[in-house]
């Protein structure tokens, strides 16, 4: 046989060789895998970008040791000796002189001064088990403070929760505590209920917002707008809604100070909107957007 023969016998078995071979797998997810993880090393490192060399080393250490146990109450130190009190604390502040004294010659008083440091701003928090490092990294809670970011003054009773994070109440309530006590939001009590909004927001427009969760104030602003000197029977009649409901109304509005009564030149009732304040409202908050109505009609 010929050596050309013998070639074009072999070539059949060297193609299913090639194609048997597990170098050409299309299953690449480890290497996915790794590019996530090393998403998430990023994320982190911006996250404890403000913490000095030595709170950073101290809140990794943090977050195995708090995990052992739960903080039986609330903390305050004050000394070294206070530590004593708190076996969590205690236990954290022994590890970091051992792991980090020798390796990375820091003092006692710097890792107690530090330890103190994350506590007061809620990197380690009483009768929580995890860093806020850890809470601004988990993906349901960051999806609960954008939820609550874009719905400043939600209420754990609103239909949204449950459509658009797909939780109910309770867990809702449950992650909201979490949040608050690592100081990511705060909430306010108005009415008969707790409304939820990020920390950094002021309190000054709380009232506001809330007031305007119903959708009808804002519609009963605009026809403020276009006509002052509008009765109260002819909004309801405007809107379909009964004049008792719109008067109940208006009169939240007064004690806001968004709305007020007056008589005009010829001695008729008028009603005036507040515009500066509806202004300095939309500051802080986009919606609803009075621009179109503080531009006029």
């Amino acid at each position: 046989m010929s050596l050309e023969r013998r070639r074009e016998i072999k070539k059949p078995k060297e193609k299913e060789f090639l194609e048997d071979s597990s170098f050409r797998r299309l299953d690449f997810k480890p290497l996915q895998e790794g590019e996530d993880k090393e998403k998430e090393k990023l994320k982190e490192d911006a996250i404890i970008d403000e913490l000095t060399e030595i709170e950073k080393d101290v809140l990794d250490i943090a977050k195995n040791i708090l995990k052992l146990k739960r903080y039986d109450a609330e903390f305050e130190i004050e000394s070294e000796s206070q530590i004593q009190k708190y076996p969590i604390i205690e236990k954290l502040y022994a590890k970091c002189i051992a792991k980090l004294s020798y390796r990375k010659g820091y003092s006692k008083e710097e890792i107690f001064l530090t330890i103190r440091t994350l506590e007061e701003k809620t990197w380690i928090v009483t009768n929580e088990r995890r860093t806020k490092l850890e809470i601004l990294t988990n993906e349901k809670l960051e999806k609960i403070l954008n939820f609550i970011k874009i719905n400043p003054g939600i209420h754990a009773r609103d239909d949204k929760i449950e459509k658009e994070l797909n939780i109910t109440r309770t867990p809702f309530l449950k992650h909201v505590m979490t949040l608050e006590r690592f100081n990511l939001i705060r909430s306010k009590k108005i009415g008969k209920s707790l409304h939820y909004f990020l920390s950094d927001v002021p309190e000054d427009y709380d009232k506001f917002k809330i007031i305007f969760l119903n959708p009808l104030n804002p519609k009963i602003l605009e026809e403020i707008f276009k006509d002052e000197s509008v009765k109260v029977s002819k909004i309801g009649e405007n809107l379909d809604i009964y004049s008792g409901t719109i008067l109940y109304h208006i009169n939240k509005l007064k004690d806001l100070n968004l709305v007020k009564s007056t008589k005009s030149q010829s001695g008729k009732k008028i009603f005036l909107v507040n515009i500066e304040l509806l202004k300095k409202y939309n500051e802080f908050f986009k919606e609803p957007d009075f621009s179109r109505l503080l531009r006029g009609l």
